[in-house]
C-alpha cells in the first residue's frame, strides 16, 4: 500500500477530503476509519478512485497496535 502522499498524485485534495470527512463522521458517532465509506465519499465528489486498500498512513500507529488485524477486512 502507498501513503496519502502517493495518492495525492491522482487526487491532490485527498488529505483535505479525508480530514473533513473524518471530522463529520466522528461528530456523527460513525466509524471515522471506515475505508469503504471514505472511498464512496470520494467517488461521490467526482474524485479519482483511491483504490481498494487504505493507505499505510490511514490510521495511526496506536490504532494499528490496538487493532493488529485492521487491514484484514479490506482484503476481501
Amino acid at each position: 500500500m502507498g501513503t496519502f502522499q502517493d495518492m495525492a498524485q491522482d487526487n491532490p485534495n485527498i488529505r483535505q477530503q479525508y480530514d473533513e470527512w473524518r471530522g463529520v463522521r466522528s461528530d456523527a458517532g460513525q466509524d471515522a476509519a471506515d475505508w469503504r465509506a471514505f472511498r464512496e465519499h470520494v467517488q461521490a465528489l467526482g474524485a479519482p478512485e483511491p483504490g481498494m486498500l487504505p493507505p499505510d498512513d490511514w490510521v495511526g500507529d496506536d490504532f494499528k497496535e490496538a487493532n493488529p488485524d485492521w487491514q484484514s477486512k479490506y482484503q476481501e
